[in-house]
C-alpha cells in the first residue's frame, strides 16, 4: 500500500502486449505472399510475351503452317484444328500406332496437322486369302475406330481406305480389293467409328497394298477430302 502523500506508480505501460509477436508474425506472412503473387504474375507476363513471339516466328518461318487464332488466347489452350502444333500431335499419334504394330508400315505427314498417309500389304491387316481381320491387328483397328470417334469440338478425323488394283485391271487374287475394303469398312464401323468418318475405295497400284488417308478436317468443311 502506498505511503501517504505519495502516487501509487504507473506500471501499466511497462509491460509489453502479447498479441504483438502474433500480429508481427502475420504481417510478415502477408508481405511474403504479397511478393510471391508479384513474382508470379510477372513470369506468367513474360511467358505469354514468349508464346506470342513464338508463334510469330512460327508464321514468318512457315507461311503455309495456320496458327489457329485460339492458340493466341488463354480461353482455349487445347485448340487442335488442323494445321496447328496440336493438330499434328494428333495426326502423328495415328501414324505412330500403325509403325508400332506393323514395321512394314510407311508412315508419311502428306500435309502435317491435315493429312497423314500410311501404306501397307494387305496382308499385314487380313488373313492371307480371306477378307478376315488378323487376330494381332484387333488391337490397331480398336483404337483406329476411337480415334475416329473422339472429334474434338469443331473438328473431325476422316478416314479413307483405298486398296489396290492391279494396272491392268484384270481380276484379282480372292477375296480381291473389293471385298477387303468393305470388310474393313464393316469392321471399324461395328467398332464404333462414325460412318461418315470411314470411305472405302479402289485405286491403281501394285496388286495387294492398301493406303490410308487420315485427315483433320473442320465440321464444316466437305466430307471426303482426304482422298487424293
Amino acid at each position: 500500500m502506498a505511503a501517504p502523500g505519495h502516487k501509487k506508480p504507473d506500471l501499466s505501460g511497462s509491460r509489453p502486449n502479447p498479441n504483438n509477436g502474433s500480429i508481427v508474425l502475420l504481417l510478415s506472412l502477408f508481405l511474403l505472399l504479397l511478393v510471391f503473387f508479384i513474382v508470379l504474375n510477372a513470369q506468367s507476363v513474360q511467358t505469354a510475351q514468349r508464346v506470342r513471339t513464338v508463334l510469330v516466328s512460327l508464321e514468318r518461318s512457315f507461311p503455309a503452317f495456320y496458327i489457329d487464332p485460339r492458340l493466341r488466347e488463354p480461353a482455349d489452350p487445347l485448340a487442335s484444328r488442323a494445321g496447328t502444333v496440336f493438330a499434328v500431335q494428333r495426326l502423328d499419334g495415328l501414324g505412330n500406332l500403325f509403325a508400332t504394330a506393323i514395321a512394314v508400315a510407311k508412315v508419311d505427314s502428306v500435309t502435317p496437322g491435315r493429312l497423314l498417309e500410311v501404306r501397307l500389304p494387305a496382308d499385314e491387316l487380313f488373313l492371307p486369302g480371306t477378307a478376315d481381320l488378323r487376330p494381332d491387328r484387333i488391337g490397331l483397328i480398336d483404337r483406329v475406330a476411337d480415334a475416329l470417334l473422339q472429334n474434338r469440338p469443331g473438328e473431325r478425323i476422316e478416314l479413307d481406305a483405298l486398296l489396290s488394283i492391279g494396272p491392268a485391271g484384270g481380276p484379282s487374287q480372292p477375296p480381291g480389293p473389293v471385298v477387303r475394303a468393305g470388310a474393313l469398312a464393316r469392321l471399324l464401323i461395328a467398332d464404333g467409328a462414325p460412318a461418315d468418318a470411314v470411305t472405302v475405295g479402289i485405286e491403281r497400284g501394285a496388286p495387294g497394298a492398301v493406303r490410308l488417308l487420315f485427315s483433320l478436317r473442320a465440321m464444316d468443311d466437305a466430307p471426303g477430302g482426304g482422298r487424293r
